[in-house]
């Protein structure tokens, strides 16, 4: 008998169910997470910027949060987050002043 939290398609086990507000709270943390990241280590930064998804591997970031931390979006990511303090800009204020599109 299956666990009542578990998705099952096939017989194969695919993923624990999240509510949406679960979810929503996990993404917050892994943001949060690249960006304490990117506050401390210049290597993390230089792989956001020349290998973007490759470096967010590992992550469990939804396209829309992959593609607002790689281009700099700081109001999406606020919107999802609360506001940042610098330190926690730090990528996403160098994203910005980089001239890589």
């Amino acid at each position: 008998m299956l666990h009542q939290d578990l998705l099952v398609q096939d017989s194969v086990l695919i993923a624990p169910r999240i509510r949406v507000s679960d979810r929503t709270a996990a993404e917050r943390d892994e943001i949060l997470r690249v960006l304490r990241r990117a506050a401390v280590d210049d290597g993390f930064i230089a792989e956001l910027t020349h290998y973007g998804p490759q470096a967010l591997r590992g992550y469990h970031l939804s396209l829309e949060a992959q593609a607002a931390l790689l281009s700099g979006d700081i109001r999406w990511i606020e919107a999802r987050v609360g506001k940042l303090r610098p330190r926690l800009r730090t990528w996403l204020d160098c994203r910005l002043q980089q001239e890589i599109w």
